[in-house]
């Protein structure tokens, strides 16, 4: 007897709309697709090309109706398992979408499919003397939809931000089919950061709206190699002090220069690239080497034009190949942790491969706290892979313990659910299953992804005493059923009838931190006041201060921008659960975006108790955004609404009031 799988079913309505030649069930077509980037193997049960992006909505309708798994795939370069059916399902191969269907330059964007090739991208606006800021090691390969699904960044997210910060608009398909038009100016939460970096357990994006920006025409790159990672480091701290933002601060560990075989013996390696105006960047190059020669720099080389500039980021580009040369395979790490901490979370982890003999190096970018363990391994040698096995443990353990992120640009796919337990505490880790509930109640989408297997976690939070009174308050009243009307400075929402709640007099600076410009405050501060205090010290908000809170600010989403500055964040839930999320590193792609999930929604979701935020080193210049006509898709609002809020406590005026329903 023949064992028919699940597809078997849906497979004469798939082929109705795709064709035959393109719905596979064939073994080699199986085979090809059932690996990535990393360990992870897995034959999917059927793999389905996409040709025609208008057909997309219509097949996960299909899938919907047979309950049929799908995983979104292009280009397969996921480290961490996110592109493999790993319990069977469907493959959607979206290598075919990869039209750049406009380049606007007069407003700055580009409009392109999902499986467009970063690389080609950059190519195109290259002859037309812009780029697009996201520029990952694998741009020659990875595209713009996976990049955006796992909140990619690459060298130059510390001066131009994430993928994520980079995406304006984009078409997005939910795990039934509907599709939304979501845009990052819309009103009420901002849904396209939240649904796009979701590792495509939320949906998928077919189209996305890009910024681009005018090529710098003048450049400046310098590499310098130093004695050991402290004076690396403090390098790197009297650069951005100085108020330099580089376009790339990229660095090697001792390790990684053996690998390379560079001819230079040295404890790390520093990349600086400049880029900007020509009357600024002689200036500012002459202090980089001036902080190279004062932190002890074993020597420096700067690059006169972009061949020299080639040379100089030969060593950091083929690090990854050198390692992987000591083995058959290389295992790629990905965490990140505060700028202040990556000497220390570097020395662990070194003593770590020591521990256990391994072929290993480091990579990292050194602006923003990302970096990337690489370890060479033989496949064949089961004694070897045990014993990575317990490093890769060991490693994400230390990281965790550092107040570091798991995950900073990968994603968390197969490979690291179980390590969201150690990362988040209970509470967020069932704030994130509400959310993937809320949206893909069959869990169709990408399944057995991101969300760890088991609820227990290791991590116990204690409320701040500041806001404990506020806990019982939202647990009272959810436990009554009685409504909640939040405010701050009553700026923007002006509140009428009683039980109105002002967080007000939580308006406190808890700290400023100097060595990672970071700012932790209350949400009832003054932006004003705020930003006036912080200028003396030359430190500067990210937006434009107005006349409200910070916390209306962020919740208002008044300046939109401001969400990708947002590194943490403490919050109440409507049922009383305090949560945490983020930290003071740059880059996080563990778990869905709760940053993304609380601006804009007014206190919807719940209350948000305190933010951490990037400060900038000088006045930021306000860019007038690309106008797109504001979508609202209320009826996602109102699900997760009701998942996070089930007895609508916490304004519900919010949604009464909300536009543009779709």
């Amino acid at each position: 007897m023949i064992k028919l799988n699940r597809f078997d079913k849906a497979k004469k309505a798939v082929q109705k709309l795709l064709g035959v030649r393109d719905t596979l069930t064939n073994k080699t077509a199986l085979l090809l697709n059932s690996f990535d980037g990393s360990p992870v193997k897995s034959l999917p049960d059927a793999v389905l090309e996409i040709k025609d992006i208008s057909k997309l909505p219509k097949l996960i309708q299909i899938l919907d109706s047979f309950n049929i798994p799908f995983v979104p795939r292009a280009a397969g370069t996921n480290h961490d398992g996110g592109a493999v059916a790993i319990k069977g399902g469907v493959i959607l191969n979206l290598n075919h979408l990869d039209e750049i269907e406009q380049i606007n330059t007069e407003e700055k964007y580009a409009r392109v499919q999902c499986g467009t090739v970063n690389g080609n991208l950059q190519k195109a606006l290259d002859k037309l003397g812009f780029f697009y800021a996201p520029d990952p090691a694998s741009k020659e390969f990875s595209t713009v939809g996976g990049n955006a699904s796992l909140g990619a960044g690459g060298p130059k997210t510390l001066k131009y931000g994430a993928t994520s910060a980079n995406l304006l608009k984009a078409e997005f398909i939910l795990p039934d089919g509907e599709t939304l038009l979501l845009d990052k100016a819309a009103p009420g939460p901002d849904l396209l950061g939240l649904l796009v970096r979701s590792e495509g357990t939320l949906g998928l994006a077919s189209r996305l709206w890009v910024k681009i920006k005018p090529k710098n025409p003048y450049k400046k790159t310098i590499l310098a190699f130093f004695p050991d990672l402290q004076s690396t480091m403090l390098c790197v701290k009297d650069i951005i002090s100085a108020g330099i933002i580089p376009s790339a601060l990229e660095a090697m560990d001792f390790h990684t220069l053996k690998a390379a075989k560079t001819d230079v013996e040295a404890g790390a390696l520093l990349i600086i690239e400049l880029d900007g105006k020509k009357s600024e960047l002689a200036a500012q190059a002459e202090k980089v080497l001036k902080f190279c020669s004062e932190r002890k720099a074993l020597g420096a080389k700067s690059a006169d034009n972009e061949e020299q500039a080639k040379a100089l980021w030969q060593s950091r580009l083929a690090a990854a190949a050198a390692l992987a040369s000591l083995g058959t395979g290389l295992i790629s790490l990905d965490c990140a942790v505060s700028r202040s901490d990556l000497p220390r979370i570097i020395t662990e982890i070194s003593t770590i491969f020591a521990k256990y003999g391994l072929k290993a190096g480091i990579v990292f970018h050194a602006g923003d706290g990302n970096l990337h363990p690489n370890i060479a391994f033989n496949e064949n040698n089961l004694y070897e892979l045990s014993k990575i096995k317990k490093a890769v443990k060991e490693i994400h353990t230390a990281v965790c313990l550092c107040a570091g992120t798991i995950s900073a640009e990968h994603g968390i796919g197969v490979e690291k659910r179980a390590v969201m337990a150690m990362m988040f505490d209970a509470g967020t880790l069932n704030c994130f299953r509400k959310i993937k509930q809320a949206l893909d109640p069959k869990n169709l989408a990408n399944p057995d992804k991101v969300l760890p297997i088991a609820s227990v976690s290791q991590k116990i939070l204690t409320p701040p005493e500041r806001i404990k009174y506020l806990i019982e308050t939202v647990k009272k009243a959810n436990a009554e059923k009685t409504v909640l009307n939040l405010c701050g400075l009553n700026t923007k929402i002006k509140l009428k009838g009683k039980n109105n709640l002002s967080l007000k007099n939580l308006n406190k600076i808890i700290e400023v931190d100097k060595t990672n410009y970071t700012l932790t405050a209350e949400p009832g501060i003054n932006v004003k006041h705020l930003a006036e205090e912080l200028e003396k010290e030359n430190l500067f908000l990210p937006f434009a201060p107005g006349k409200g809170s910070l916390g209306g600010e962020f919740c208002s989403k008044n300046s939109p921008e401001l969400k990708d500055y947002v590194t943490a964040l403490d919050v109440i839930l409507p049922d009383g659960t305090f949560i945490q999320y983020g930290g003071k590193y740059v880059k996080n792609t563990a778990g869905y975006d709760l940053a993304a999930l609380f601006s804009g929604s007014r206190g919807a979701y719940g209350i948000v108790t305190s933010l951490t935020i990037r400060l900038l080193p000088f006045k930021p210049k306000t860019a007038k955004p690309a106008a797109f006509a504001p979508w609202r898709p209320k009826a996602v609002e109102r699900k997760l609404k009701s998942a996070l809020d089930a007895n609508n406590i916490l304004n519900p005026f919010y949604f009464e009031e909300a536009p543009h329903e779709n």
